[in-house]
This record gives structure tokens, sequence and C-alpha cells, in this order.
């Protein structure tokens, strides 16, 4: 899973780097050309090849300054193809541009979800409905999808009996105690990796909620994409450990 990055370099300090910062913070994996390509780089094998050819997810800057941009539009034809293939994920970010505005070489982006910013609105928001997504794609994959089913499928083994308490706790909050809400997810997610060697388990799947309860420290408010961000972190680290394959019990205090 990885991320690529379509803009035009005149939106680098106001918007793009903004957003790699939020996604850096959960450890979503990006395709950045600052990070990527050198000086002597094949441009179009690094930009197009490796860049776009490898990623399966896309998000466009479109502003102004790319729709003027000859290398952001060779790019989003690109990924224009790869979307109608059922290749690529794209979140389309109108910059300092309304979607009523856009002419036909772009009006494909409106019929997807999109976010209109500009520079006084906090791209964190946009960041949090990508992510949200990607780990919904990543959850997809296993068997465990709600928190429910984890307790349904575990509350009478007596290894998961800890678990499954919390979780039941967690079921049992009013849906707006966030800080609540996010206590118990960060305890559960403390549990897991006590119990289980997590080194290959991609950093992604849990860091959401590190993230938050590190940023927040239970005084500050959050939203419920964030919690939906938490929720979602804590299965695919309980799936990945259950069923995944990528790690091996630290002890026998917690199998299936």
């Amino acid at each position: 899973m990885r991320i690529f990055f379509c803009f035009s370099s005149k939106d680098r300090h106001s918007i793009v780097e903004s957003l790699l910062y939020h996604l850096d913070n959960y450890s979503i994996p990006v395709w950045y050309d600052r990070r990527e390509m050198l000086m002597g780089d094949p441009r179009n094998f690094k930009n197009f090849i490796e860049g776009v050819g490898l990623c399966n997810y896309a998000i466009i800057i479109l502003s102004p300054n790319s729709i003027a941009s000859k290398c952001a539009n060779e790019e989003i034809i690109l990924i224009k193809d790869k979307y109608e293939k059922g290749q690529m994920t794209v979140f389309p970010i109108f910059f300092n541009i309304t979607a009523d505005s856009l002419d036909n070489n772009y009006l494909w982006m409106k019929q997807l979800v999109y976010k209109e910013l500009v520079p006084e609105i906090d791209s964190v928001g946009a960041c949090n409905h990508i992510v949200c997504k990607i780990l919904l794609d990543e959850l997809s994959k296993f068997p465990i999808l709600t928190l429910n089913d984890y307790i349904s499928k575990y509350e009478h083994v007596s290894m998961h009996c800890f678990l499954v308490s919390l979780m039941k706790s967690y079921m049992e909050l009013y849906d707006g105690n966030y800080n609540a809400r996010l206590a118990l997810l960060f305890a559960a997610y403390s549990y897991l990796i006590m119990h289980f060697d997590t080194f290959e388990i991609p950093q992604y799947y849990y860091q959401g909620i590190h993230h938050l309860f590190n940023q927040t420290k239970l005084l500050l408010s959050i939203e419920n994409r964030e919690i939906l961000i938490a929720e979602r972190s804590l299965l695919l680290l309980l799936n990945a450990s259950l069923f995944g394959n990528f790690v091996k019990y630290r002890d026998n205090s917690f199998c299936q």
C-alpha cells in the first residue's frame, strides 16, 4: 500500500507538506518526489513507472498551479487510467479552486468524494478522511471487521477474557464520550503490543491509536472520524495478530 502525491511544486509549501505531515503522523506510506527523486534520476521512470505505476492510492492536489503544470497533468492522465481500470483509489483535493469551476478534463474527479481547501483551512480533516478509507480497505482483507465480531467470536475463550471485557465496556459508552473511548482503545492496543511481537506488522495498522493518544493525552477534544481511525487501527492490530501470520506470540498467555 502506498499513496502517490500529484501536485504542482508551487503548492508544495502551502498545502502539500501540511498533508504529508499529517499522513506521516499515521505512518502512512507515501511516494513523495523529494524523498524518492534526486538530481540526475530519470524523471519519467521515477515519476510515472516507479511512482504512479507502483502506487494503489493517489492524492491529486488540483489547483490553478497544477492545472497549468505539464508534469502534473501527465500524472493525472496516468492516475485516471489506473482509476478507470479499478487499480487505484483517488483522493481529489481542490485547492484554491471550486469543483463547480472545473473544466471537462477534470470533471471525473467531481464524481468522487472530494475536499475543497484554501490556505486558511487546516488539512488535518482531509487527511483523516484519507486515513479512514485506507484503514477500512485494509480491514476488508481480514475476518474480524467490527469490535462486535471480535466479542462474538471470542467472548467464551478464556484467554481473550481481558480484551473482550475491555471491548464490552467500550461498546457500552456514549458515542460522544470520545476521551473514554480512546482510553479503552489505547488500553487494548497497549495490551496487544505487550503480548505480541509486532515488528512485522505494518506500522500504519496501529499507529493511529498511538498518535491520537499522544496528541490528546485525553485533554483535547477529538472528532468521531478520529475515533473511527482508532477503532480500525485496533481491529487491524487484532486481525494481524490473530490471523495475519505477521507476528509470533511473546508467550502463551494470549492465544486462540
